[in-house]
């Protein structure tokens, strides 16, 4: 969640043109996910008559986009390693590779390869995603 501060004075009718919150919100919200927005108005003397401060919370549209592909690419990078660190410990034990024979090792070896390169191209992704935020 960000948030985003709008104080504006509004000027004394006849002192000058009348400069429009609402349109400064609406052009600021336009490619937002809204949150919540919060108004308060609070008087000041001198040249201004009021001051309006809008508080307005909100999510990024790309950033809200992004953030399932990001958190489900580190979740399958998470369970990926767990699987390759797994594999490793299979293979460096002599006991349980002598009894699956040599084909089957090989293709082990292979996958375990495989799966370490995949793991590469994940934290590439994610590495390349997370720069763009």
């Amino acid at each position: 969640m960000k948030v985003k501060i709008i104080t504006e004075g509004y000027l004394q009718e006849g002192s000058g043109p009348y400069v429009s919150l609402e349109d400064s919100i609406n052009d600021f919200i336009k490619d937002k996910e809204l949150i919540d927005i919060k108004y308060q108005i609070s008087s000041a003397g001198g040249f201004f008559e009021a001051f309006h401060q809008v508080i307005i919370m909100y999510e990024d549209k790309k950033e809200t986009a992004d953030k399932p592909v990001v958190e489900k690419l580190k979740e399958e990078k998470a369970d990926l390693d767990k699987k390759i660190r797994k594999l490793k410990a299979f293979l460096n034990d002599d006991e349980k590779l002598s009894s699956i024979g040599e084909e089957q090792v090989k293709l082990l070896r292979l996958q375990l390869e495989t799966m370490e390169r995949y793991s590469d191209i994940l934290w590439a992704r994610l590495d390349d995603l997370e720069e763009t935020e």
